[in-house]
C-alpha cells in the first residue's frame, strides 16, 4: 500500500538520481528482467522459511523488511526522486523478456527509486537466511543464494529500472537497517547467534 501511495502521489521527479558516466556504460540487458521479478519469489520464500523455522528470526526479518520499506517511502515523499534511463517502450523488441519488461515499465514508474527497495529487501533476505543454521551448514546453497542476490541487485541497473546511485542508496539504507535489526548493538533485539 505504501508503494502504491507513493506511485500515485509522487508523479513528478524533483531530484534526478543518475550518474550518467556510469549508468550509460552499463549495458541494457532485457533478459535480466527475470532475476528482477524473481525478487518477489525470493521475498515470499524468506518469509515462509523464517516463519516455519525461526519465529524470532521471522520477527526480525519482518521488522527489517517493513522498516526498510516504510522509511524508503518517507524518503520518496520528502525527496521525490526518479531517473530517466529507460529505453522507450516503442523501441523494445519482441519476446517474453520484452513483454515482461513492458509490463514492468507500465506498472512501476521511474519515480521513487532511491534508495532501491529491491536492494534493501534482497540484502534483508541474505541477512535473515544466512543467520539460519541450515543455510550456514550448506555452503553450496549459500553460494547459490549469493548468486541470486547479486543477480537481483545487478538486474536493477541492467534493465534500467535504477541508477547506480539508487543501488548505493539501497546499500547504505540496508547498512542502517542491519545495525538497527541484526547487529550486536541493535537497540531493538538482543544478539543471539543461531
Amino acid at each position: 500500500m505504501g508503494f502504491a501511495y507513493c506511485e500515485a502521489t509522487v508523479t513528478v521527479t524533483r531530484y534526478v538520481m543518475e550518474w550518467p558516466a556510469v549508468d550509460r556504460a552499463i549495458p541494457f540487458l532485457p533478459w535480466m528482467v527475470w532475476p528482477y521479478t524473481f525478487w518477489y519469489v525470493l521475498i515470499a520464500y524468506a518469509f515462509t522459511w523464517t516463519g516455519w523455522r525461526d519465529g524470532p528470526g521471522f520477527v526480525r526479518f519482518s521488522w527489517y523488511i517493513y522498516g526498510g520499506m516504510a522509511s524508503s517511502y518517507v524518503i520518496y515523499l520528502l525527496f521525490p526522486n526518479g531517473e530517466a534511463l529507460r529505453p522507450a517502450l516503442a523501441s523494445l523488441g519482441q519476446g517474453w523478456d520484452f513483454d515482461l519488461l513492458r509490463w514492468l515499465y507500465t506498472h512501476d514508474t521511474p519515480q521513487n527509486v532511491n534508495p532501491s527497495i529491491h536492494v534493501i529487501d534482497t540484502l534483508g533476505v541474505w541477512f535473515a537466511l544466512t543467520r539460519d543454521r541450515w543455510w550456514r551448514e550448506h555452503r553450496g546453497m549459500r553460494a547459490l543464494l549469493a548468486v541470486v542476490c547479486l543477480a537481483i541487485i545487478a538486474s536493477t541497473v541492467t534493465i534500467k529500472q535504477h541508477s547506480v546511485l539508487d543501488v548505493l542508496g539501497g546499500l547504505t539504507w540496508s547498512g542502517l537497517w542491519w545495525v538497527l535489526i541484526y547487529s550486536r548493538r541493535s537497540p531493538f533485539f538482543r544478539f543471539s547467534p543461531r
